[in-house]
Protein backbone atom coordinates (compact mmCIF):
# COMPACT_ATOMS: atom_id res chain seq x y z
CA UNK A 1 0.00 0.00 0.00
CA UNK A 2 1.88 3.25 -1.30
CA UNK A 3 1.25 6.65 0.59
CA UNK A 4 2.72 9.58 -0.53
CA UNK A 5 5.59 11.34 1.37
CA UNK A 6 4.34 14.59 3.60
CA UNK A 7 6.54 17.32 4.28
CA UNK A 8 6.07 18.26 7.80
CA UNK A 9 6.70 22.20 8.30
CA UNK A 10 8.83 22.86 12.12
CA UNK A 11 9.00 26.88 12.99
CA UNK A 12 12.49 27.86 12.32
CA UNK A 13 13.14 28.25 16.17
CA UNK A 14 12.05 25.14 17.06
CA UNK A 15 12.93 21.29 16.76
CA UNK A 16 9.10 19.76 16.65
CA UNK A 17 5.95 20.70 15.71
CA UNK A 18 3.10 21.61 17.95
CA UNK A 19 -0.21 22.31 16.26
CA UNK A 20 -3.96 22.64 16.65
CA UNK A 21 -5.54 20.87 13.87
CA UNK A 22 -8.70 21.89 12.78
CA UNK A 23 -10.14 20.09 9.45
CA UNK A 24 -13.36 18.72 8.21
CA UNK A 25 -11.26 15.40 7.22
CA UNK A 26 -8.04 15.96 9.28
CA UNK A 27 -5.49 15.24 6.01
CA UNK A 28 -8.08 13.07 4.00
CA UNK A 29 -5.31 10.84 1.99
CA UNK A 30 -2.79 8.29 2.51
CA UNK A 31 0.03 9.56 3.36
CA UNK A 32 3.63 9.09 5.70
CA UNK A 33 6.30 11.03 7.01
CA UNK A 34 9.78 10.70 8.70
CA UNK A 35 8.58 12.61 11.83
CA UNK A 36 6.89 10.44 14.36
CA UNK A 37 3.12 11.77 15.66
CA UNK A 38 1.39 11.89 18.67
CA UNK A 39 -2.70 12.89 18.25
CA UNK A 40 -5.33 13.48 20.59
CA UNK A 41 -8.64 14.08 18.92
CA UNK A 42 -9.93 16.90 20.69
CA UNK A 43 -13.91 16.99 18.58
CA UNK A 44 -14.44 14.96 15.76
CA UNK A 45 -15.21 10.76 14.59
CA UNK A 46 -14.83 8.93 11.72
CA UNK A 47 -12.70 6.37 10.43
CA UNK A 48 -8.82 5.76 11.00
CA UNK A 49 -6.42 3.79 8.48
CA UNK A 50 -2.97 3.09 10.23
CA UNK A 51 -1.35 0.41 8.15
CA UNK A 52 -3.23 -2.51 7.95
CA UNK A 53 -5.35 -1.65 10.74
CA UNK A 54 -9.18 0.21 10.07
CA UNK A 55 -10.73 1.72 13.20
CA UNK A 56 -13.33 4.21 14.10
CA UNK A 57 -12.19 7.01 15.97
CA UNK A 58 -14.03 9.64 18.10
CA UNK A 59 -13.39 12.31 20.59
CA UNK A 60 -10.83 11.56 23.32
CA UNK A 61 -8.82 8.65 21.13
CA UNK A 62 -4.73 8.86 21.84
CA UNK A 63 -2.78 7.62 18.71
CA UNK A 64 1.24 7.28 18.48
CA UNK A 65 2.11 6.45 15.31
CA UNK A 66 6.13 5.93 14.52
CA UNK A 67 8.51 7.50 11.49
CA UNK A 68 6.85 6.61 7.92
CA UNK A 69 4.01 4.00 9.07
CA UNK A 70 1.60 5.24 6.51
CA UNK A 71 -2.03 6.61 7.64
CA UNK A 72 -4.78 8.83 7.19
CA UNK A 73 -8.03 10.10 9.04
CA UNK A 74 -11.50 10.18 7.48
CA UNK A 75 -14.01 12.57 9.29
CA UNK A 76 -17.67 12.07 8.93
CA UNK A 77 -19.68 14.22 6.33
CA UNK A 78 -21.78 15.30 9.51
CA UNK A 79 -25.21 17.03 8.49
CA UNK A 80 -26.13 20.39 9.99
CA UNK A 81 -28.47 18.82 12.94
CA UNK A 82 -24.69 17.64 14.07
CA UNK A 83 -23.03 20.20 16.46
CA UNK A 84 -19.87 20.68 14.05
CA UNK A 85 -18.53 19.59 10.16
CA UNK A 86 -15.24 19.46 11.92
CA UNK A 87 -12.43 17.48 13.56
CA UNK A 88 -10.45 19.48 16.22
CA UNK A 89 -6.76 17.48 17.50
CA UNK A 90 -3.85 18.52 19.44
CA UNK A 91 -0.87 17.23 16.87
CA UNK A 92 2.90 16.79 17.92
CA UNK A 93 5.11 15.79 15.34
CA UNK A 94 8.71 14.99 15.93
CA UNK A 95 12.02 13.86 14.24
CA UNK A 96 13.23 10.71 16.30
CA UNK A 97 16.91 12.00 16.15
CA UNK A 98 15.86 16.11 16.69
CA UNK A 99 17.68 15.54 19.57
CA UNK A 100 20.88 13.90 18.23
CA UNK A 101 22.05 10.87 17.02
CA UNK A 102 23.14 9.39 20.12
CA UNK A 103 20.55 10.98 22.75
CA UNK A 104 18.67 8.25 22.83
CA UNK A 105 21.36 5.97 23.12
CA UNK A 106 21.45 7.28 27.43
CA UNK A 107 20.84 4.16 29.32
CA UNK A 108 18.44 5.98 31.22
CA UNK A 109 16.16 6.57 28.02
CA UNK A 110 16.49 3.23 26.94
CA UNK A 111 12.65 2.71 27.39
CA UNK A 112 11.87 5.87 25.69
CA UNK A 113 13.95 4.29 22.82
CA UNK A 114 12.38 0.62 22.84
CA UNK A 115 8.66 3.05 22.72
CA UNK A 116 9.71 4.57 19.44
CA UNK A 117 10.93 1.70 17.76
CA UNK A 118 7.11 -0.36 18.67
CA UNK A 119 5.56 2.99 17.04
CA UNK A 120 6.20 1.60 13.99
CA UNK A 121 3.01 -0.26 14.29
CA UNK A 122 1.08 2.96 15.69
CA UNK A 123 -0.08 3.08 19.34
CA UNK A 124 -3.28 3.34 21.15
CA UNK A 125 -2.90 5.01 23.90
CA UNK A 126 -6.05 4.61 27.16
CA UNK A 127 -7.32 4.54 30.28
CA UNK A 128 -5.25 7.30 33.05
CA UNK A 129 -2.56 7.09 30.82
CA UNK A 130 -4.68 9.21 27.95
CA UNK A 131 -5.88 11.77 30.03
CA UNK A 132 -2.52 12.13 31.44
CA UNK A 133 -0.64 12.50 28.56
CA UNK A 134 -3.37 14.70 26.79
CA UNK A 135 -2.58 17.37 29.90
CA UNK A 136 0.51 17.11 29.23
CA UNK A 137 0.29 17.95 25.51
CA UNK A 138 -2.12 20.85 26.39
CA UNK A 139 0.69 22.35 28.54
CA UNK A 140 3.59 21.46 26.16
CA UNK A 141 1.72 24.04 23.38
CA UNK A 142 2.16 26.82 25.85
CA UNK A 143 5.91 26.13 26.64
CA UNK A 144 9.02 27.39 25.30
CA UNK A 145 12.52 26.79 25.24
CA UNK A 146 14.00 23.80 26.85
CA UNK A 147 10.93 23.51 28.62
CA UNK A 148 9.54 22.20 25.56
CA UNK A 149 12.11 19.21 25.24
CA UNK A 150 11.48 18.18 28.83
CA UNK A 151 7.68 18.04 28.59
CA UNK A 152 8.22 16.06 25.34
CA UNK A 153 10.22 13.85 27.83
CA UNK A 154 7.63 13.45 30.26
CA UNK A 155 4.97 12.98 27.51
CA UNK A 156 6.99 9.61 26.21
CA UNK A 157 7.54 8.48 29.40
CA UNK A 158 3.92 8.06 30.44
CA UNK A 159 3.38 6.47 27.38
CA UNK A 160 6.56 3.82 27.42
CA UNK A 161 5.68 2.94 30.66
CA UNK A 162 1.98 2.53 30.81
CA UNK A 163 -0.03 -0.70 30.22
CA UNK A 164 -2.73 0.94 28.76
CA UNK A 165 -1.98 0.62 25.12
CA UNK A 166 -2.48 -1.25 22.00
CA UNK A 167 -1.07 -1.81 18.62
CA UNK A 168 -3.23 -0.95 15.41
CA UNK A 169 -1.32 -2.07 12.78
CA UNK A 170 0.08 -5.74 12.32
CA UNK A 171 3.80 -6.98 13.42
CA UNK A 172 4.60 -7.76 9.80
CA UNK A 173 3.15 -4.53 7.93
CA UNK A 174 5.60 -3.40 5.69
CA UNK A 175 5.36 -1.77 2.08
CA UNK A 176 7.61 -0.71 -1.24
CA UNK A 177 6.80 2.83 -1.74
CA UNK A 178 6.44 4.30 -5.50
CA UNK A 179 4.07 6.72 -7.09
CA UNK A 180 1.94 4.52 -8.98
CA UNK A 181 1.11 2.54 -5.87
CA UNK A 182 0.01 6.04 -4.26
CA UNK A 183 -2.43 6.80 -7.09
CA UNK A 184 -3.92 3.17 -7.13
CA UNK A 185 -4.22 3.17 -3.40
CA UNK A 186 -6.13 6.30 -3.08
CA UNK A 187 -8.47 5.71 -5.73
CA UNK A 188 -9.04 2.23 -4.28
CA UNK A 189 -9.93 3.80 -1.00
CA UNK A 190 -11.77 6.55 -2.76
CA UNK A 191 -13.73 4.17 -4.86
CA UNK A 192 -14.30 1.68 -1.41
CA UNK A 193 -15.13 5.06 1.31
CA UNK A 194 -18.38 5.90 -1.55
CA UNK A 195 -19.60 3.13 -2.20
CA UNK A 196 -19.46 0.35 0.77
CA UNK A 197 -23.32 0.54 0.93
CA UNK A 198 -24.11 -0.64 -1.95
CA UNK A 199 -23.05 -4.40 -3.66
CA UNK A 200 -19.45 -3.68 -5.02
CA UNK A 201 -18.44 -5.91 -8.07
CA UNK A 202 -14.57 -6.95 -8.44
CA UNK A 203 -15.03 -5.51 -11.43
CA UNK A 204 -16.15 -2.26 -10.86
CA UNK A 205 -13.06 -1.59 -8.06
CA UNK A 206 -10.47 -3.07 -10.59
CA UNK A 207 -11.19 -0.77 -12.99
CA UNK A 208 -10.76 2.16 -10.97
CA UNK A 209 -7.22 1.01 -11.20
CA UNK A 210 -7.07 0.30 -14.68
CA UNK A 211 -6.22 -3.36 -13.77
CA UNK A 212 -8.01 -6.94 -14.93
CA UNK A 213 -9.85 -8.52 -11.71
CA UNK A 214 -7.42 -11.30 -11.07
CA UNK A 215 -4.16 -8.44 -11.38
CA UNK A 216 -6.48 -6.53 -8.98
CA UNK A 217 -6.85 -9.16 -6.70
CA UNK A 218 -2.92 -10.10 -6.89
CA UNK A 219 -1.96 -6.58 -6.16
CA UNK A 220 -4.32 -5.56 -3.57
CA UNK A 221 -3.04 -8.60 -1.57
CA UNK A 222 0.33 -8.02 -2.30
CA UNK A 223 0.63 -4.14 -0.85
CA UNK A 224 -2.08 -5.08 1.78
CA UNK A 225 -1.61 -8.18 3.66
CA UNK A 226 -5.25 -8.95 3.20
CA UNK A 227 -7.85 -9.53 0.29
CA UNK A 228 -10.27 -6.89 -1.26
CA UNK A 229 -13.20 -8.56 0.48
CA UNK A 230 -11.48 -8.62 3.76
CA UNK A 231 -10.43 -4.49 3.62
CA UNK A 232 -14.32 -4.38 2.54
CA UNK A 233 -15.61 -5.84 5.30
CA UNK A 234 -13.59 -4.20 7.39
CA UNK A 235 -15.35 -0.84 6.00
CA UNK A 236 -18.82 -2.19 6.27
CA UNK A 237 -18.50 -3.42 9.95
CA UNK A 238 -16.51 0.08 11.30
CA UNK A 239 -19.31 1.85 9.88
CA UNK A 240 -21.82 -0.45 11.46
CA UNK A 241 -20.14 0.00 15.00
CA UNK A 242 -20.21 3.33 14.65
CA UNK A 243 -24.15 3.29 14.07
CA UNK A 244 -24.47 1.24 17.03
CA UNK A 245 -22.97 3.49 19.20
CA UNK A 246 -25.22 6.27 17.91
CA UNK A 247 -28.37 4.39 18.61
CA UNK A 248 -30.59 5.92 16.63
CA UNK A 249 -31.35 3.07 13.89
CA UNK A 250 -32.19 -0.70 14.59
CA UNK A 251 -30.03 -3.23 13.88
CA UNK A 252 -31.98 -4.26 11.11
CA UNK A 253 -31.61 -0.88 9.71
CA UNK A 254 -28.19 -0.43 10.26
CA UNK A 255 -27.32 -3.83 8.54
CA UNK A 256 -28.95 -2.61 5.38
CA UNK A 257 -26.97 0.37 5.36
CA UNK A 258 -23.38 -0.69 6.33
CA UNK A 259 -23.93 -3.01 2.97
CA UNK A 260 -25.29 -6.05 3.38
CA UNK A 261 -27.64 -8.08 1.90
CA UNK A 262 -28.87 -10.09 4.83
CA UNK A 263 -29.09 -10.25 8.48
CA UNK A 264 -27.39 -13.83 9.16
CA UNK A 265 -24.66 -12.68 7.18
CA UNK A 266 -24.21 -9.36 9.25
CA UNK A 267 -24.45 -10.99 12.42
CA UNK A 268 -21.72 -13.70 11.24
CA UNK A 269 -19.50 -11.29 9.99
CA UNK A 270 -19.72 -8.71 12.83
CA UNK A 271 -18.80 -11.15 15.14
CA UNK A 272 -16.17 -12.84 13.09
CA UNK A 273 -14.57 -8.87 13.12
CA UNK A 274 -15.14 -7.84 16.66
CA UNK A 275 -15.89 -10.70 18.63
CA UNK A 276 -19.38 -9.64 19.18
CA UNK A 277 -22.87 -9.95 17.95
CA UNK A 278 -23.85 -6.14 16.90
CA UNK A 279 -26.64 -6.42 20.29
CA UNK A 280 -24.00 -7.34 22.35
CA UNK A 281 -21.62 -4.54 20.71
CA UNK A 282 -24.43 -1.84 21.62
CA UNK A 283 -25.29 -2.84 24.81
CA UNK A 284 -21.60 -3.40 25.86
CA UNK A 285 -21.26 -0.21 24.33
CA UNK A 286 -23.84 1.78 26.35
Amino acid sequence: MKPFLLKVEVAPEQSFAVRQQVNPLFYNQWHYHEELELTYVQEGSGIRFVGDSIQNFQAGDLILLGSNLPHFWRGENQTAANASTECQAMVVQFNANFWGETFLDLPELSIIKELLGKARRGIHIRGETRQGVANLMQELAGTKGVNRIMALLQILQQIATSTDINFLSSDGFNIPLNDQDTRRIAKIHAFTLANFAQKIKLEEVAATVHLSPNAFCRYFKTHTRKTYSQFLLEIRIGHACKLLMEDRLSIGQICLESGFGNFSNFNRYFKNITGLTPQGYARMYR
